[in-house]
């Protein structure tokens, strides 16, 4: 009989595609969410999903739920969460999707893992369209859009399942990969994460859980001297990507080698990665704005945000580039502070508007602010504004010709596609 998973914070992205997979492979599946009905979830049924929490959810349609899968957020957001409690107490196992798709969704299958501080979604998604390309037809859950599927999961048949891993919560420690992809590592993810060692602990003990084969970014000095090369050819291919940035000729280096391993053939590969045209929130065109061309971009980390505009810079030597950028987390804001800083007053772009911290699972104590930040790099083009100041500059100063980037992770992609909905 199918095991019935009933997950808690099923409207999150990574949450609802581990959903979707469970069902494709037989489970059956039910969810809640505070606000569950959205881009995410639109392949189930209404009779699956549920609004809010309740005790009631462990005994949807009048079954008892075998295991309980919840986003990890609940842990610290919502600690007494009912359905956590009820499910503990009548011995029903709480897990993690992460830890659910481990257990369950990658068994019998060959894993693909991809993990780094920057590029795991878009190496990923190049991965992915190698593997497709080559009709091997892989199962990939990731934590971007993918254009041509118009959600960040692909359900496929074949015996490979390429997944994104995240080092946050040490989520990534669930998987056991056949082969381990590492495009960098840099700290970040301060509030958990007590201080760089402790992140690179992580990573460590996740890379010695690899199967088969890892592939590494040797030119990352922090993966240096820690990786062991052995039957290692060099082979040279030109490639032109569609994709503009250096960092993504590193991430499609890695996808090749990938294909490579998997002994496809270099000129699938090769043509697979020249077609990629990318994956949502990452350099990602969403329309015009007063005939200024507008993109958005998932990019939260200093150096995210320093090789996208870099690159945003050699695609447009000659035009005028504003970045608006809402910092992510106060806790993050205030730890990498002197590094966006450093950014910032080094940053090839004519503007930088600085937005409020968006707070994701943290509450504002007052640790940080963003006028703070604005205020440190101490360089006329760049300052904090209000929602109204904000309103004001994007009314008045944004002319036609203009780039203009809304960079974070937060809900900033929102207004970058409302504004460009309105022209």
């Amino acid at each position: 009989m199918a095991k019935r998973v009933h997950f808690l914070g099923i409207g999150g992205s990574g949450t609802s595609a581990a959903s979707a997979i469970a069902e494709s492979q037989g489970f059956k599946i039910t969810g809640c969410d505070l606000h569950p009905l959205n881009e995410f979830t639109k392949t189930f049924r209404d009779d699956q999903l549920f609004t809010g929490h309740n005790t009631n959810h462990l005994y949807c349609h009048s079954e008892p739920i075998d295991i309980l899968a919840v986003t990890p957020a609940v842990f610290s957001l919502d600690s007494n969460n009912p359905e956590v409690l009820a499910a503990k107490q009548k011995g029903i196992p709480v897990l993690t999707w992460q830890q659910f798709t481990g257990l369950y969704l990658t068994q019998d299958k060959f894993v693909i893992a991809v993990c780094g501080t920057h590029g795991k979604s878009t190496t990923t998604a190049m991965i992915a369209q190698i593997l497709e390309d080559a009709k091997l037809n892989p199962t990939v859950l990731l934590g971007a859009i993918v254009p041509k599927w118009k959600t960040n999961y692909r359900i496929g048949k074949g015996k490979y399942f390429v997944i994104e891993a995240d080092e946050f919560n040490d989520n990534f420690l669930a998987l056991n990969p056949n082969i381990t992809v590492v495009t960098n590592i840099e700290m970040d993810h301060p509030e958990y994460f007590k201080d760089f060692e402790s992140y690179k602990e992580s990573f460590k003990k996740f890379l010695l859980q690899t199967k088969d084969a890892l592939v590494a970014n040797l030119a990352d000095k922090t993966i240096q001297g820690r990786v062991t090369c052995f039957n290692y050819s060099r082979h040279r291919y030109n490639l032109k990507l569609k994709v503009p940035g250096l960092f993504n000729h590193s991430n499609a280096s890695a996808a090749f080698q990938v294909g490579m391993l998997l002994n496809i053939d270099p000129s699938i590969i090769r043509k697979s990665l020249e077609s990629y045209s990318g994956i949502g929130r990452r350099f990602e065109f969403v329309g015009l704005y007063k005939e200024a061309q507008v993109f958005t971009d998932f990019g939260h980390h200093p150096t995210e945000i320093k090789t996208t505009m870099e690159a945003a810079r050699s695609k447009f030597p000659n035009k005028i580039i504003w970045l608006f950028f809402e910092p992510h987390m106060f806790s993050r804001t205030k730890y990498l502070f002197d590094d966006f800083v450093k950014v910032f007053k080094q940053l090839p772009v004519d503007q930088i508007v600085l937005l409020d911290i968006y707070p994701s699972r943290e509450t504002d104590t007052g640790l940080v602010k963003s006028w703070q930040l604005a205020q440190s790099v101490q360089k006329s083009n760049v300052r904090y504004q209000n929602p109204e100041e904000l309103k004001e500059t994007l009314g008045k100063e944004i002319r036609r010709g203009d780039i203009v980037f809304f960079m974070g992770a937060g809900d900033i992609d929102k207004l970058a596609k409302k504004l460009t909905k309105q022209f």
